[in-house]
């Protein structure tokens, strides 16, 4: 098996009062995804360079003075597409998520099945609850109740397909840059008037019904059922912490062994007047969640994007 040139773009804004733990958890998962491959590169877009050895890391440095700090997570775009016909895989990353080896070669083992039936393979963000040591889902806020059958394997069905980052081969990333989808139009607002900059970045090209908007190149994004469980090499820690310690509305509150119905159903995918109903259910949801002493401020971004 070749070795695999791997593209890895990390934004990364630092502020006066940057926390050392997160700069500690920034420079684990660089060092994490240069362990993927021999050929791993690693591009961080930043506003302040890092002290840096490792010829693997390249830093980007970018002046602020006109953009808010949140376009930074769009910025690595134009030099992704350059780099199109360089690598075999391309990944983006928020800065606090540790991609493993193991969650490495758990998509090398499915992805391809799962393209060729049109699912997206998922992954799960996970969160230590500091109380009881258990782990919590980052971004499911209820249980899943569909499952899909390929070539005789189970896979569950995400009932939230956004885990702060994506991951491609060649052939998919060069199909996404040529879509309306890579170089979105941000004038756009939904029907709660919440731009979500730093989630479409992180979203990729399996969005549904993010900020009402469905990109609809998957059926669905799924992960593989092992012993009637989430396989574990699907789990990536979200190293923050910061919802299973800190709920902010249903985030971070349903654990990972409890994820999963009972009563697991067959998929079907969507139909118009389905995804219309999705699409309410999810904008009152977040419109909801708006922070009231927010709501007069000059900013259309959601009180949680103006934290870390």
């Amino acid at each position: 098996m070749k070795t695999l040139k791997i593209s890895v773009h990390i934004p990364f804004y630092l502020n006066n009062k940057t926390e050392k733990q997160r700069i500690r958890n920034f420079k684990k998962i660089c060092q994490s995804f240069v362990k993927l491959s021999s050929k791993s590169k690693i591009f961080v877009h930043t506003n302040k360079k890092i002290q840096n050895s490792n010829k693997k890391i390249q830093f980007i440095c970018y002046n602020f003075k006109k953009d808010h700090p949140f376009k930074l997570t769009w910025y690595c775009r134009k030099m992704m597409e350059k780099q199109k016909n360089r690598f075999d895989v391309f990944i983006y990353c928020e800065d606090d998520i540790l991609f493993t080896k193991k969650n490495f070669n758990y998509w090398l083992n499915y992805k391809d099945v799962c393209i060729k039936n049109n699912y997206n393979l998922g992954f799960l963000r996970s969160e230590l609850n500091k109380k009881n040591k258990k782990l919590y889902s980052t971004d499911q806020i209820e249980q899943a109740n569909y499952f899909v059958k390929i070539t005789k394997k189970k896979f569950f069905v995400l009932k939230n397909p956004f885990y702060g980052f994506w991951i491609y081969d060649k052939n998919e990333f060069n199909k996404f840059v040529k879509t309306k989808w890579w170089n979105f139009n941000w004038n756009l607002r939904s029907a709660s008037g919440i731009l979500h900059l730093r989630e479409m970045a992180g979203m990729g090209w399996h969005g549904e019904n993010l900020n009402g908007l469905d990109m609809d190149r998957y059926l669905a994004t799924i992960i593989p059922l092992k012993n009637m469980q989430p396989d574990k090499s699907s789990h990536v820690r979200h190293l923050s912490d910061n919802y299973a310690n800190s709920p902010k509305g249903l985030f971070g509150t349903i654990r990972l062994d409890n994820l999963l119905s009972k009563n697991l159903q067959i998929f079907r995918p969507d139909t118009i007047a389905r995804k219309m109903l999705k699409r309410i259910k999810n904008l009152t949801y977040y419109f909801l969640r708006i922070n009231i002493k927010n709501l007069f401020k000059k900013n259309d971004l959601h009180p949680d994007l103006l934290k870390r």
